[in-house]
């Protein structure tokens, strides 16, 4: 008979293992036991606490025997406690204190250091400039949130007034650089300076109005119509065209052989086509478009009809300054459906005129109301840029040969700060410029002009 070998330990550990799985398995549906779960688990928290233990005790460690960067070979250095901020100048090693990094890159320059549009802060301990030499301040003011290298701001810009009756204040204007694309609008709108001029704004241009003038107010369609008020901001930034007002017509009523003068004269031409207007004048008749002819008939002018050979009879004179007059009545938008009107500037298409219910605002951005606002005056009351912020514009103006204006950084704050000359901008690392109005720099609050030739003097406070 045959004896069975006894059971070694790893079976009977094997047993015992099988019996928990399936008592676990039977009574919580898991076959893991509970505690093998928890074990593992102790494991897993024990070997990560020694892991992080070990990790900070290396950076503890490093912290001390890593060499500390030697403020002598820096460019640019910040007190890591006190944020001063000093340029290291050599023979001898010294400290000069800046205001901030454009400040800082000048200074380079002045000092005849490698590249200073690449110098950039470095943090070192105040401990270890406590015993370094140093100078009185650098004399190039601050320019604070200024976006340098190739930052610039898409070449779109608005000025808007916002009708805000609420306020008592007058509209509220707004200048967006970056400005959304958006259509020139069709219709009009009547604006009103405060304490100055009432103007009809259409095809982009403005035109002086006397709302006393019952003639041309009836043939604009203006009757019982209350101006807008708007800011001299917006109205500046609009080109200026003819003043829309009944024509003085001289020696009205003498005749002029079958007609009168100050008559206006109706002309079908030969083989059909729209028909002429004209106005007799003492010297010939004159044509003139139809929206004046209109008024003059409004003001009591006799129309005649008559044939094309009357007006060759009579002779053609220019004396009467009707050239601009739009060519149709326009649309009247009022402030209830469209309580904003923009003079939109765009490198492509000059300045049109945009009327609608909100500011032509790029996606993401947020305003700044400035502390200058003042309503319907003569200052700009808040700046929205693209949500990148600022960056470097050359300002254009009628006439200007492109890329000739002034360089100007424009903060992210909406303060412009002028450029001096070709030299302070590459020392400052400015790359480009996108064109932009100078009705529309001009209107941002005017900051400190950056000047390479500013760095190499000093200064006990800068001014401001």
């Amino acid at each position: 008979m045959s004896t069975r070998a006894p059971a070694t330990r790893d079976q009977v550990d094997a047993y015992r293992f099988g019996l928990r799985r399936m008592e676990a398995a039977l009574v919580r549906g898991d076959p893991v036991p509970l505690h093998e779960q928890l074990r593992a688990q102790r494991r897993a928290a024990l070997a990560g606490t020694l892991l992080g233990v070990l990790a900070l005790g290396g950076v503890a460690v490093w912290a001390q025997v890593a060499p500390r960067p030697t403020w002598t070979q820096q460019d640019v250095v910040v007190g890591a406690g006190s944020g001063a901020m000093y340029v290291v100048a050599h023979d001898p090693d010294r400290l000069v204190p800046v205001a901030n990094l454009p400040a800082g890159r000048l200074v380079l320059a002045a000092l005849g250091r490698g590249d200073p549009a690449a110098a950039v802060p470095v943090l070192v301990a105040d401990a270890d400039l406590d015993t370094a030499a140093r100078t009185p301040t650098a004399a190039v003011p601050g320019a604070t949130a200024v976006r340098l290298g190739d930052a610039v701001i898409p070449p779109r810009w608005a000025v808007c007034d916002a009708d805000d009756p609420d306020s008592g204040r007058g509209p509220r204007t707004t200048v967006v650089g970056g400005a959304q694309p958006v259509a020139p609008s069709p219709d009009a709108v009547l604006l009103a300076v405060r304490d100055g001029d009432t103007w009809l704004v259409t095809g982009g241009v403005r035109h002086r109005i006397d709302l006393t003038d019952r003639a041309v107010v009836g043939t604009l369609g203006l009757d019982g119509r209350e101006p807008r008020a708007a800011s001299a901001a917006l109205l500046n930034a609009l080109p200026e065209g003819a003043p829309l007002r009944t024509p003085r017509i001289v020696g009205a009523g003498a005749p002029a052989g079958a007609v009168e003068v100050g008559d206006v004269l109706v002309g079908r031409p030969v083989g059909g086509g729209p028909s002429t207007h004209h106005v007799v004048l003492a010297g010939g008749a004159q044509a003139v478009p139809p929206l004046v002819a209109q008024t003059l008939r409004a003001a009591g002018a006799r129309v005649v009809e008559v044939e094309p050979e009357v007006l060759t009879a009579l002779g053609s004179v220019q004396e009467l300054d009707v050239a601009g007059w739009p060519d149709a009545v326009p649309a009247v938008r009022e402030p209830g459906e469209a309580p904003v009107v923009c003079a939109v500037w765009s490198a492509a298409g000059g300045t049109a005129v945009h009327v609608g219910p909100a500011l032509p605002v790029p996606p993401g951005a947020a305003g700044v109301d400035l502390v200058q606002a003042d309503g319907a005056g003569e200052l700009v009351d808040a700046v929205v840029l693209t949500p990148a912020g600022g960056g470097a514009v050359r300002a254009t103006a009628p006439g200007r040969a492109g890329g000739a204006g002034p360089l100007w950084l424009v903060s992210a704050s909406g303060v412009a700060h002028g450029v001096a000359d070709e030299a302070t901008a590459q020392a400052l690392g400015v790359t480009r410029a996108e064109p932009a109005p100078e009705w529309a720099v001009r209107l941002l609050p005017v900051g400190p002009t950056l000047d390479l030739a500013d760095a190499q003097r000093t200064v006990d406070v800068l001014p401001g």
